[in-house]
């Protein structure tokens, strides 16, 4: 029993390793996006962008409605884009219109507190998850 647990954790670490570096591209091209519209701390974006979507590869998320970064409208439904960059684009408006004002309160906070400040990461456990995607993004994109 305890070989078939440990067979089943080495498989499943081993295929997100894989989908991690299969999307590589995919993800570089994500981040140049986010990068190229002028989002602040795109490194961290692109790991909102991970997170949400499963490494680009979820099926039962808002992926499917162009929503990258898991953006909710009213009765708990996902905000539909018609486009990927439309989706991006509406992050860049989305955080612009909170950002000076943050950054006016809390000049020396990460963008972690950030995400709190602003209720998009509605307590510690998201942010514990995103931290190991902001550096796998550090290392693994060009920046």
């Amino acid at each position: 029993m305890k070989k078939i647990i440990l067979a089943s954790l080495l498989l499943l670490f081993f295929q997100q390793g894989y989908t991690q570096q299969s999307n590589k591209a995919k993800l570089q091209e994500m981040y140049d996006a986010i990068k190229d519209a002028g989002i602040r701390h795109p490194e961290f974006v692109m790991a909102q962008c991970i997170q949400e979507t499963g490494w680009l590869n979820c099926k039962r998320c808002c992926l499917r409605f162009h929503n990258l970064f898991g953006f909710y409208i009213k009765g708990n439904k996902c905000k539909k884009f018609a486009s990927d960059n439309e989706c991006i684009k509406y992050y860049k408006k989305w955080q612009d219109n909170r950002y000076s004002k943050w950054r006016k309160r809390y000049p020396k906070a990460d963008y972690y507190h950030f995400l709190k400040y602003v209720r998009y990461a509605t307590g510690d456990k998201y942010n514990r998850e995103l931290k190991p995607k902001v550096t796998w993004v550090k290392k693994n994109l060009k920046l």
